[in-house]
């Protein structure tokens, strides 16, 4: 009798574990939330590269679906004493970054911050970025904030990993 039960609630178990699997599929996000959301507008995919020194550029994408234009206008994070919004202008071969001011979002659009193009500086860093890192970041429009968990890839990264990730 108890043979039976054990097989019948293991049996049952195993039956229950890819509808599980499945549900959390959908919902996404383990330690580290992969897409923010406020009022329509999401962010999805945020990255940076691991650092020794003081500053890096966080990149990610923006979808617009909150029923009007939106602008991206900066962010804040404990681990540093600034995030502004930057753009990369190409000098004698040489990218740098420079300070924009907000960027409109118009609404059902996207907008991509990625390396050669726009970003979010972190500057004044508290500490290095390890790849592997989690660090927070809170994203700031014209709608209010959001906070956004930014995964720290290789110091050499052209784009997030995208390890582990459904939408």
């Amino acid at each position: 009798m108890f043979r039976r039960l054990a097989a019948s609630t293991l049996l049952l178990s195993c039956l229950m574990l890819p509808a599980f699997a499945a549900e959390k599929a959908g919902h996404d996000h383990g330690p580290a939330e992969h897409v923010s959301e406020l009022d329509g507008v999401r962010i999805i995919h945020a990255w940076t590269r691991a650092t020794v020194g003081g500053e890096a550029l966080i990149f990610f994408e923006i979808e617009n679906r909150a029923g009007k234009p939106v602008s991206l206008t900066g962010g804040e994070s404990d681990l540093a004493a600034s995030v502004t919004l930057v753009g990369m202008q190409f000098k004698d071969g040489v990218a740098e970054s420079v300070e924009l001011p907000a960027v409109p979002v118009k609404d059902g659009g996207d907008l991509h911050l990625e390396p050669e193009g726009l970003a979010l500086r972190i500057g004044g860093l508290t500490q290095p970025l390890a790849e592997g890192d989690v660090i927070e970041v809170e994203v700031e429009f014209d709608i209010g904030h959001v906070d956004v968990d930014v995964e720290v890839e290789a110091e050499d990264a052209t784009g997030h990993s995208h390890a582990g990730h459904s939408h």
